[in-house]
């Protein structure tokens, strides 16, 4: 019971509190723009938890088992390092930070918690990074419903763009061993000895994730980048902590060195989000999209935010009053011929329902408020 009572800590309430707060502004800022919401579901916040709490199952039962002892400096910098990144993810948020704790357990006047050399606990710091990182990774492959809030500004060609602002959080209860020693005091806290080897488990919940704002491409680009560069950093991270393990004098040059390649991640991370060539714009070539409501006939056919509707019912359409037409002239089906970002043409067709666009999904920048 003690154990679990830890993992409903600082950063459990910090990660729920922000988690809700931009699910509320994203639902309040929608129905303000384009007088609904394109996803009413709190379907970002089930996945982060049930994504997390899959991959927290994972990582500590290979802490547990493979003995990865930190002392309570490093889990103290790495819940006050997810506490301050949380509060600042209105700028942006990844675990590109991690190994920042390291350093900062070594250097930071040390507490009567901070137990343990450098050069023992490096490797295993560095392997709960190289962890951390790959499970970034995967999460983000897996576990990242496509929930992108977009906003309407004025264009540098004095039409109307979308950017897309994407945020999604991942709780990870983490179960830990730590120093026994540190606990053996406190007799309230049930320590364990294996051999010569005397620990304590304590729960740790971490928080990752991504926030990110594109203005020239979705946001999905951007995270197919992200993958990539957090699964090379976990993978260089593991490396590292295999140096660290064989040569642990020089433990400060392992920690750089680790730091230095979340800092690379963090800048490739700010780079994948400004890539793209293609705004979502206004045209009159047609009716672009701005949003797809998830579960809809238009969600269905595969349709996107980018895409621009050409024809519907075999009618040209180049505004959302032609739009409408096209879509009441046929009682049961919707045809449409769509132009993708990339130019790319397809073809699709859906069951409808009799009335506007937004009843098939499709939110259009007519759809923003006057």
């Amino acid at each position: 019971m003690r154990l679990f009572l830890t993992l409903l800590g600082p950063i459990t309430w910090v990660g729920f509190l922000v988690a809700v707060f931009w699910h509320w502004l994203r639902l309040r800022h929608e129905r303000k723009v384009f007088l609904t919401a394109i996803d009413r579901h709190a379907t970002g916040l089930w996945a982060g938890i049930i994504g997390g709490v899959s991959v927290a199952v994972i990582i500590s039962g290979l802490s547990v088992l493979g003995g990865v002892l930190l002392p309570p400096a490093v889990l103290l910098m790495l819940s006050g390092l997810t506490v301050v990144m949380l509060l600042l993810s209105g700028i942006g948020f990844g675990p590109w930070w991690l190994p920042i704790a390291g350093l900062l357990a070594i250097y930071v006047p040390q507490t009567q918690f901070a137990q343990g050399t450098a050069s023992v606990w490096t490797w295993r710091l560095l392997l709960l990074v190289g962890l951390l990182w790959l499970a970034e990774a995967g999460l983000l492959k897996v576990f990242d419903p496509p929930i992108d809030v977009p906003t309407l500004i004025q264009g540098p060609r004095g039409a109307k763009i979308a950017v897309y602002a994407h945020r999604q959080f991942y709780w990870l209860p983490l179960i830990l061993p730590i120093s026994g020693n540190t606990f053996a005091q406190l007799p309230w806290w049930s320590a364990l000895t294996i051999g010569n080897t005397h620990f304590a488990l304590i729960g740790l919940p971490l928080i990752l994730g991504v926030a990110l704002r594109t203005k020239k491409q979705l946001p999905k680009y951007a995270i197919k980048l992200w993958i990539w560069q957090y699964l090379i950093a976990g993978v260089i991270a593991l490396a590292l902590a295999a140096g660290a393990w064989a040569l642990p004098t020089y433990t400060t040059i392992w920690l750089i060195v680790a730091v230095i390649v979340g800092i690379v991640v963090g800048l490739a991370n700010h780079q994948a989000n400004k890539r793209g060539i293609n705004y979502v714009s206004q045209t009159i070539t047609g009716v672009r999209l701005v949003a797809i409501q998830p579960e809809t006939p238009a969600a269905k056919m595969g349709l996107e935010a980018g895409d621009v509707v050409l024809l519907c019912n075999q009618l040209p359409v180049h505004n959302d009053a032609e739009l409408y037409a096209a879509i009441q002239a046929h009682p049961t089906y919707c045809r449409l011929k769509v132009m993708r970002l990339d130019g790319a043409i397809k073809l699709c067709e859906t069951a409808i329902y009799e009335g506007a666009p937004h009843e098939l999904g499709m939110i259009t920048f007519a759809e923003e408020q006057a």
